[in-house]
C-alpha cells in the first residue's frame, strides 16, 4: 500500500496514527510515534531499502529511546515538565512546541531539555524536543520575513499549529552536500534548488547533508546554511517537508549502532543513536502551503538570526551534558580512590569549570532575553554563541580528562558475558573492586565511560557536537558581528580623553 504523503491529507501528516482524546489529544505515545514512521519513507542503510524503520537493527534503539521520550508526556512524575498548557488555545502540547513569551516559558524548555539529557546522556542532539524549534524561529522573527513575503505569517502560524497539535518531531534541513569548493555555488550539481514552479507545488532537485534524525522522524525544515548571500535564487528556499515525500531518498551513514549491544557492556550504545544521512530530492514536489520563503535574498542573509532559538536550546542540553560529565569524573576518582591527589582533583575542577562556565551563560542569556517584534522571547545572543563556543572548543579537552582520570580502567574492561564463567568471575570479584564499589559496578562505570570517550558512538557524537549547528569560526565570526556595547566604549573614549 502506497503511503506516501503526496497521496495523504495535510500535506506535513502523512500516514496518520489513532488520535488521543481530551486533554491529550495534542500528545503521542511512543507506540503512536513509531506508527507514524510506517509511512511508506524511503530509507537505504547499508546498501538495502528499509521496508520498517522501527525494526532495522541500527535504526531500532534509537527510535526506541524517542519513543520512551513520547512515552513520558503521561508518565505523572515526568508529565509537567514533558508537557505544558498552550496558553494560546489552553491545549496541552508537547513543552518542546511552547512558543516562549515569557521567562517562566523559558525556565520550562530548559527543564524539558535537562529531562531529556538525563535520559539520553545528552548524546542525541535531536531529541523530540529539540524538532520544534525552526518553526518558532520562523515566528519570533516573521517581520524579517513577511517584510517581503507577507503571505508566510499564515503559513507559519499553520506549521505551529500542525505541529504541536500532533506532536511531530522535525530535523533540521541545512548542510548543502560536499563538493568542489573550486566551483561557483550555481556550478554545483548537487545543491539542492527548485527546477519547476508549478500553482499549488513547487520541484526541486539536488541534495542535502546531514539530516540527523530524518530517517526517524516526520518533517524536515529545509533552509539554507550561511553563509548564502551569492546562491542563485533558484536555491533560495525555506520549506517544511514530511519524511516519506515522493521522490526523497535518504541515504543512511552506517550506523554505529548494530542491535546487539547490551545495555551492560554497553550502556550509551545500546540506547541506540540518531541516524545522519543524505537526503535525496528526484523532482520532489513541495507543497506551497509550507513554503515560507522562496527567492528571497533578504532571507538568505539571516540564518543566525532565524537561528537564534535553536541556538539557545543546544546550549542548554550542552549545559546539562556538561554537568553529567563533571558528576562521571567525580565518580571515576571516587570509584578508584583517586579523590585525594593534588593532580585528579585539579583535573575533576577542570571539568567542573567546564559545567559551570556553560550553565552561567545559559542562565545570562535567560537574564537578559527579550522579546522580538511577534512577541518571542529570544535569550540574548552575544552570551548563547559564546557559550556555545567555548563548550566545543573544550569539548575534546572534557573527553581527554575523563580518559585521563579512567587509566587502565577503559582497557581492562571484562564482558559481562566472561565475567558470568564460573571458573573467571569469581577471582574478578576478588581483583578488581574499587574504592567503596564492588568490581563489577566498578567496570559497569568504565563501560559507560568508554561509550562516552572511546567508541564509535562517542566519536560520532563528538564530531556532531563539533559541527553542530555551525563550527567554531563560524561562532567566532557571529560573535564579533553580533557584540555591541556602546556604554562600554564610551567609557573607554572618555577615559582616553576623546569621549
Amino acid at each position: 500500500m502506497d503511503e506516501r504523503s503526496a497521496a495523504s491529507g495535510d500535506f506535513l501528516l502523512g500516514h496518520r496514527v489513532p488520535e488521543n482524546e481530551g486533554e491529550d489529544a495534542c500528545l503521542r505515545t511512543g507506540e503512536q510515534y513509531r506508527q507514524s514512521l510506517r509511512d511508506g519513507r524511503r530509507v537505504i542503510v547499508d546498501g538495502e531499502e528499509v521496508e520498517d524503520v522501527t525494526v532495522q537493527p541500527g535504526l531500532k534503539a534509537g527510535i526506541d529511546t524517542f519513543a520512551a521520550l513520547f512515552d513520558a508526556q503521561f508518565d505523572p512524575d515526568a508529565r509537567d515538565v514533558t508537557t505544558s498548557v498552550d496558553p494560546a488555545t489552553g491545549r496541552r502540547i508537547a513543552t518542546g512546541w511552547l512558543v516562549p513569551r515569557r521567562l517562566e516559558d523559558l525556565a520550562r524548555h530548559d527543564a524539558q531539555i535537562r529531562f531529556s539529557t538525563h535520559r539520553t546522556l545528552g548524546v542525541f542532539g535531536r531529541p523530540p524536543d529539540y524538532g520544534p524549534v525552526k518553526a518558532i524561529g520562523f515566528l519570533a522573527f516573521r517581520h524579517l520575513i513577511e517584510r517581503d513575503e507577507p503571505e508566510a505569517m499564515e503559513k507559519i502560524e499553520r506549521f505551529l499549529e500542525v505541529g504541536a497539535s500532533h506532536n511531530l518531531i522535525s530535523a533540521d534541513v541545512i548542510i548543502d552536500v560536499q563538493a568542489n569548493r573550486k566551483l561557483s555555488k550555481a556550478e554545483m550539481p548537487g545543491r539542492l534548488r527548485v527546477v519547476e514552479e508549478r500553482p499549488d507545488t513547487l520541484v526541486v532537485y539536488g541534495a542535502k547533508a546531514g539530516n540527523t534524525m530524518m530517517p526517524q522522524g516526520n518533517i524536515g525544515t529545509i533552509s539554507m546554511p550561511p553563509p548564502a548571500r551569492d546562491i542563485p535564487e533558484e536555491c533560495m528556499l525555506w520549506a517544511a517537508v514530511p519524511a516519506n515525500l515522493a521522490g526523497l531518498t535518504l541515504v543512511c551513514r552506517e550506523p554505529v549502532t548494530s542491535g546487539r549491544e547490551t545495555r551492560v557492556d554497553h550502556p550509551i550504545t545500546a540506547a541506540g543513536e540518531e541516524i545522519d544521512c543524505l537526503a535525496l530530492y528526484d523532482h520532489v514536489e513541495i507543497s506551497r502551503d509550507y513554503v515560507f520563503s522562496y527567492r528571497n535574498r533578504g532571507i538568505a542573509t539571516i540564518y543566525t538570526t532565524l537561528g537564534r532559538f535553536a541556538f539557545w536550546k543546544i546550549i542548554c542540553r550542552l549545559s546539562h551534558r556538561a554537568e553529567l560529565f563533571a558528576a562521571t569524573a567525580q565518580m571515576i576518582v571516587n570509584a578508584l580512590g583517586t579523590d585525594h591527589v593534588p593532580a585528579v582533583r585539579a583535573m575533576v575542577a577542570d571539568v567542573i569549570h567546564y559545567a559551570k562556565l556553560i550553565r552561567a551563560c545559559v542562565l545570562a542569556s535567560m537574564e537578559q532575553a527579550a522579546p522580538t517584534p511577534s512577541g518571542v522571547l529570544i535569550p540574548e545572543a552575544s552570551l548563547v554563541t559564546a557559550g556555545r563556543l567555548y563548550a566545543i572548543e573544550q569539548y575534546p579537552k572534557i573527553m581527554q580528562v575523563l580518559r585521563d582520570l579512567s587509566g587502565q580502567g577503559l582497557i581492562s574492561r571484562v564482558p559481562e558475558s566472561t565475567w558470568m564463567r564460573s571458573d573467571v568471575g569469581a577471582m574478578l570479584d576478588e581483583f578488581l573492586p574499587g574504592h567503596d564499589v564492588g568490581a563489577r559496578d566498578k567496570n559497569r562505570l568504565f563501560n559507560l565511560v568508554w561509550d562516552l570517550t572511546c567508541s564509535g558512538h562517542g566519536l560520532r557524537t563528538a564530531l556532531f557536537e563539533a559541527l553542530n549547528a555551525t563550527p567554531a569560526p563560524a561562532l567566532r565570526e557571529d560573535l564579533y558581528r553580533i557584540h555591541d556595547n556602546p556604554e562600554a566604549r564610551a567609557v573607554i573614549g572618555e577615559l582616553a580623553g576623546f569621549g
